[in-house]
């Protein structure tokens, strides 16, 4: 909210707004209602923090389908049995999300339909070719990213264009509707990393261990190549489980936007049950990124393909407009 005021009163902003009124409300609304994440309002004062924090952990708490999945520690004993095959079909079993629920984390094997598999594995080919030959003007208004040294990351970011038939949306609803509350509407985005020098050197929210937020989110990775080349996805199972323990730790960091586990003692506390995923191709996993995750560093050269699924329509204002969300609790419990 700091930042906000600062833009309020900065006079080059004010500038902008007279040159594009439109465009400046789009960008100020979204600021505003940003889903908060690990930056706190880009305030270092602690007592803010834990202000900020508090506010917003409490209503997550009033939402029952959070509270149910993120905050219920009852029986938190974590299942060593995290895979399930779905062989090309659709619906999520309540066994499933009670392995979401424990772990933060469910594989799906054989997700999708041959269809589908192959649609995704052609545009992966299509961006790889295109990004090699310099022909990315038609990724430029989809929030083209290329971050070029020895690990080349690229990715673009598409509004969902899901079939209303495919396995793939059907999935996603019901596992936002259960996690959520409502179906929320993910955006896609396709993401290659390409490792041409070894070391794999640390990037923070990338290949260390890290968290998204301090409060609940969730992320779907669709694989469609599998992870032949190295660089699985690894998580440590439980840790999306949301204690005191959990927000003392985003709370005594001081450097904002930083979720990474850094010392021996925070290893200790939150990385006892890691385990990493290896998977094949056509393989969907849904993970509660509040949890402690990352992309394990390659130990050879290799490329690594992975289509994310993201629910940034779920904003600051559906986390505080939580009775809307909670009228299908009954009825989905």
């Amino acid at each position: 909210m700091i930042h906000v005021l600062k833009d309020v009163v900065n006079p080059i902003n004010w500038i902008k707004i007279l040159k594009n009124p439109s465009k400046f409300i789009k960008v100020f609304n979204d600021r505003i209602n940003y889903y908060p994440g690990l930056q706190f309002g880009y305030t270092k004062s602690k007592i803010i923090k834990k202000l900020y924090m508090s506010l917003n952990v409490f209503f997550a708490k009033k939402n029952k389908h959070f509270k149910e999945f993120f905050f219920n520690i009852e029986n938190n004993k974590t299942e060593i049995s995290t895979n399930f095959n779905l062989n090309g079909m659709h619906d999520i079993n309540e066994i499933q999300f009670q392995c979401l629920k424990q772990n933060g984390i469910l594989v799906l094997e054989n997700a999708l339909t041959e269809h589908e598999h192959n649609k995704i594995t052609k545009n992966f080919n299509k961006f790889k070719d295109d990004l090699s030959n310099d022909k990315i003007d038609e990724y430029k208004h989809m929030n083209l990213k290329i971050i070029k040294g020895q690990n080349l990351r690229s990715s673009y970011t598409i509004d969902s264009d899901l079939d209303s038939e495919s396995n793939l949306k059907k999935i996603s609803d019901q596992i936002t509707k259960k996690i959520y509350g409502q179906i929320i509407i993910p955006s896609l985005t396709y993401g290659h990393n390409k490792l041409t020098n070894l070391p794999d050197s640390p990037v923070p929210g990338d290949n260390t261990w890290h968290s998204d937020r301090y409060i609940p989110n969730l992320k779907l990775l669709y694989f469609p190549l599998g992870t032949p080349e190295g660089s699985p996805f690894r998580y440590s199972l439980g840790t999306h489980k949301i204690n005191k323990e959990y927000l003392n730790f985003f709370l005594n960091k001081t450097e904002l936007g930083n979720g990474s586990i850094e010392t021996d003692a925070d290893k200790k506390k939150f990385l006892k049950n890691t385990q990493e995923f290896n998977v094949q191709p056509n393989t969907l996993i849904a993970v509660l990124t509040n949890g402690f995750h990352g992309r394990t560093p390659f130990k050879t050269k290799g490329e690594r393909c992975v289509l994310y699924l993201m629910y940034s329509q779920f904003r600051l204002s559906s986390l505080i407009s939580y009775w809307k969300y909670n009228r299908s609790y009954k009825l989905n419990s």
